[in-house]
């Protein structure tokens, strides 16, 4: 979500359970003189939601789980316009010090917190932050770049390989590394991916960081998809009863048949089928938030386009 003519930050909205309810953390930054949330620059090729995670561990010292998206935040700033994205986000651990951009925060309920904030955009923030559900990702993923099929079979050495075997480019396994942090702001635990060796690559980085086994879908290669589509959309309607926040990974011809098996499965109306929407570049993915409560509700979704 890099942009040339304007300035992208991103920041979360992260709570706790109190004494009185529901907590909201503030900070203040010394050199501002405000109170507002925790949040800062989005780096050149990093992913808006792992800057969101970083953001917040380099400001607080806490380590956070984002969930629902939040409006995003357009202002006028040093003559350029900025856009601050938002998360609600659960605290998971770790301890303030003060450093030299945060040297103090606070814990407020919501009327607290309302007060306290010194922009009235993120008092918008609070009021969104504050009706959110609590919310257990799926997450629909393209592979990230790979070798063209015609380089492939144009090299001698891959004769006798099928073209479950082509892998990833140079510029594929970077996507793959930068998945990492974007995979991890969600708190993302099973791994279902293609057997193909571009799938299971695309998912090895993230994989190897949380040390979680991949978890092969021969059904969703474009080979067996070709061949037994029912079973593709069989599996796609199985997978998308999983009760823990997981991503499957598969290929441009295969996504049609998940996102049609998806938008029946969830029973959205007209409008909200553009969320299934298949058309994802390499390395793309969409984020389905769905109601902790009732898994059979999505409740947002996100649309990352690498």
């Amino acid at each position: 979500m890099a942009a040339t003519d304007r300035i992208v930050a991103a920041g979360a909205v992260v709570t706790r359970e109190g004494l009185n309810g529901t907590e909201y953390l503030l900070v203040h930054r010394d050199y501002r003189e405000d109170w507002t949330f925790p949040k800062g620059k989005v780096e050149s090729g990093e992913h808006v939601n792992g800057a969101a995670v970083r953001e917040v561990r380099e400001e607080t010292g806490f380590a956070i789980e984002l969930g629902m998206p939040l409006p995003t935040q357009t202002y006028k700033i040093e003559e350029r316009l900025k856009d601050s994205h938002y998360w609600s986000a659960r605290l998971l651990s770790g301890t303030f010090l003060p450093n030299d951009e945060v040297d103090e925060i606070a814990w407020l309920t919501f009327e607290e917190a309302a007060k306290r904030l010194t922009y009235e955009h993120d008092v918008d923030v609070l009021r969104a932050a504050a009706v959110a559900v609590k919310t257990t990702p799926m997450i629909v993923l393209r592979h990230t770049q790979a070798m063209k099929r015609a380089d492939w079979a144009a090299d001698d050495e891959n004769l006798n390989e099928p073209d479950a075997f082509r892998p990833l480019t140079s510029v594929g396994r970077i996507q793959a590394t930068m998945l990492v942090s974007a995979l991890a702001a969600y708190g993302i635990s099973e791994l279902y991916s293609s057997g193909s060796v571009r799938c299971r690559d695309t998912l090895g980085p993230y994989a190897s960081s949380r040390s979680l086994s991949i978890t092969l879908e021969p059904s969703l290669s474009e080979e067996e998809h070709v061949k037994f589509p029912d079973n593709a959309r069989a599996r796609a309607g199985e997978l998308a009863g999983i009760q823990n926040a997981f991503v499957l990974c598969t290929h441009r011809p295969v996504l049609p048949t998940v996102m049609e098996v998806l938008a029946n499965k969830f029973e959205v109306d007209t409008e909200a089928k553009k969320a299934f929407d298949p058309a994802l570049t390499p390395g793309s993915m969409v984020v389905y938030h769905r109601d902790s409560s009732d898994l059979s509700k999505i409740v947002s979704v996100e649309r990352h386009i690498h």
